[in-house]
């Protein structure tokens, strides 16, 4: 604070202080406390800043007052003069004013003041400031000095500060066993930039336009050789004229969650082209039957142009009988294996599919949706039809004449008997289907039907002989024995009236 005083030419004396106009506000305003003394040493002025500072009183009750009253300056009262300045700091001390000058309750926790007492021509110059709250907030600031070094220690993020060029000038414990350096001074000695040097140079050239950066991932190579993802929080440091100084980062070592996720989106590829690539139809569905999802297969197997016009349709609608007894066992048996139906395609085509589904079920055990298998079957399932049906008429053919027929496989089972046959052999054809022939009549073993039976499989040439009936010595029958790769057939017929 500078106090300007003109002191009068005439009488040399200062009657009084003058201020200039233009430190008036700045006297009154000042946020240090200013006192004024005359040669004396009484006070003669006082500002707004010192009265706070020294409690609440009235004005008059202090004016006068001298300044070697105050016990911290008078001991020094010699060495102010001698020096002509002097600085001290001590606890604020109004014992040099009456008790009731001021408020007891306002003094009851010390205040430390700062004392700069100065020896002007025309007295004494004195200024006071409450440090108290510079202290407190060193003290604050020290605290908060420790909690962040406390909270950089400790945070699991890896922190760090760098050159532009990547040197590391400070980083925190986590950076040092992310980046798998054995102590923080080999990580101080380390180049961030090395793990990446083309991502570290976009890096630079993003921040510099952009200041910060948020969320930026790349994979790094640790100092052991170590491929690590990891993902960072960058914030520029520039100076005054905007030259980038620093870069501060936060790193956080991402690397197992990468995998996981690559693993994942390969296992999501794969599916997707073992989905696309099956030959079976798969569809997912609606309960009421609308498509959600298929695949190219299921587009062809019911005739759809592709996969597209596919999602847009309703499985329910090519067998509406057959989807809501499906949909019932669904919630019952939660899967149906190889469930068959004829169901009518999009063009109309009538088609046999064979098909596996899965219910899937929500939280409250409620079926929500149908996984599906569909094969075509048609070709198989008109194979088998028309198989069967060739073998009904061969049937009812072979049972509709009066000839016995019987064949036998190779291990001398029957596979087929007629009517006729059964008869012959005075059983019911079921009971003898798929029974072996020397176990079911051993009768019939060292005769001449297991002679000429071998002989036929084995020199694979037809066999003809003529026996007595089984249950009826009154006839005679010719049989005839047609070998084959797989067993043979053997033919008879009553030859009774030729025999006569």
């Amino acid at each position: 604070m500078v106090i300007i005083i003109r002191r009068s030419v005439s009488n040399r004396k200062y009657d009084q202080l003058e201020v200039k106009d233009k430190f008036t506000e700045i006297f009154d305003k000042s946020p240090i406390g200013i006192l004024i003394y005359d040669k004396k040493g009484k006070l003669i002025d006082i500002n707004q800043s010192a009265r706070n500072i020294r409690m609440s009183y009235k004005l008059e009750d202090i004016l006068d007052k001298n300044i070697f009253d105050n016990p911290n300056i008078a001991p020094i009262k010699e060495k102010l003069f001698k020096e002509g300045f002097i600085e001290f700091q001590v606890p604020l001390n109004l014992r040099n004013i009456k008790d009731d000058d001021y408020d007891n309750s306002k003094t009851s926790d010390p205040f430390l003041i700062n004392w700069i007492v100065s020896v002007t021509d025309s007295g004494f110059l004195v200024q006071i400031q409450d440090i108290n709250k510079y202290k407190t907030s060193e003290k604050t600031l020290k605290k908060s000095d420790e909690k962040f070094h406390m909270f950089f220690e400790d945070d699991l993020t890896g922190d760090f500060i760098a050159t532009p060029k990547g040197k590391i000038i400070i980083c925190n414990p986590s950076f040092v066993e992310i980046y798998g350096f054995d102590n923080n001074e080999k990580a101080l000695k380390s180049e961030i930039s090395d793990f990446n040097p083309n991502d570290w140079i976009n890096l630079i050239n993003m921040i510099k336009i952009e200041c910060k950066i948020k969320g930026h991932q790349s994979w790094h190579r640790r100092p052991d050789g170590k491929l690590i993802h990891v993902v960072a929080n960058l914030v520029g440091i520039f100076s005054d004229s905007g030259k980038l100084t620093h870069v501060k980062g936060y790193i956080f070592d991402d690397t197992d969650r990468k995998k996981a996720e690559e693993f994942l989106q390969a296992s999501e590829e794969k599916y997707h082209r073992l989905f696309d690539e099956d030959l079976t139809g798969d569809f997912i569905a609606t309960i009421e039957g609308e498509i959600l999802e298929c695949n190219p297969a299921f587009a062809e197997i019911y005739g759809f142009n592709n996969r597209e016009l596919a999602s847009k349709s309703n499985i329910s609608k090519f067998n509406s009988f057959d989807w809501p007894y499906m949909i019932t066992r669904l919630r019952k048996e939660r899967k149906l294996q190889g469930f068959q139906s004829w169901q009518r395609r999009s063009d109309g085509m009538r088609i046999h599919v064979v098909a596996n589904l899965v219910g899937i079920f929500n939280d409250s055990d409620e079926l929500i949706k149908v996984k599906g298998y569909v094969f075509d079957d048609t070709d198989r399932k008109k194979a088998e039809e028309e198989l069967t049906r060739s073998k009904h008429q061969m049937t009812e053919i072979l049972d509709s004449i009066q000839d016995g027929f019987i064949a036998l496989s190779q291990y001398w089972h029957f596979i087929y008997v007629n009517r006729c046959a059964a008869e012959y052999f005075g059983v019911e054809y079921e009971d003898i289907i798929g029974q072996n022939l020397w176990e079911t009549f051993p009768k019939l073993i060292a005769t001449i039907y297991e002679s000429s039976f071998r002989r036929a499989i084995e020199s694979q040439e037809i066999q003809h002989f003529d026996v007595i009936g089984l249950h009826n010595p009154d006839h005679y029958f010719d049989f005839t024995v047609y070998p084959s790769a797989d067993g043979i057939s053997v033919y008879w017929r009553d030859i009774t009236d030729r025999k006569k």
